[in-house]
């Protein structure tokens, strides 16, 4: 187990990691990805920011077919990045937000049908 210290802000805490072996898998609980908010319309589902950040990419277009689990966006967050995918097969409506843009949680990112 290694300990780090880290600063953020004004705020210092202390950080405790274990390494472990490639593939093993740790017996810890590890926090679940972001999961972002869906907001039905009829058909069309508008899928809400799971968190505040940076858009770091945006993988798709109005009119794009995509594959439930696909990767349409990538937000970092505490300079980690958080993959928002499709909750559904379907065909993306529309995208509100552009690479290096800022966005808030609940800001809406696209919709889908």
């Amino acid at each position: 187990m290694k300990t780090y210290h880290v600063a953020v802000g004004d705020k210092e805490y202390i950080v405790k990691v274990e390494e472990i072996a490639e593939g093993a898998v740790s017996q810890k609980t590890v926090a679940a990805p972001a999961t972002p908010v869906v907001s039905e319309a009829g058909d069309v589902e508008l899928i809400e920011a799971p968190l505040q950040g940076l858009v770091l990419s945006v993988n798709v277009n109005p009119g794009n077919a995509v594959k439930k689990g696909d990767t349409i966006l990538i937000i970092e967050a505490m300079k980690l990045e958080n993959e928002v995918v499709a909750p559904k097969d379907g065909v993306i409506q529309q995208v509100f937000v552009t690479q290096g843009q800022t966005v808030d949680a609940e800001d809406a990112l696209y919709s889908i049908a």
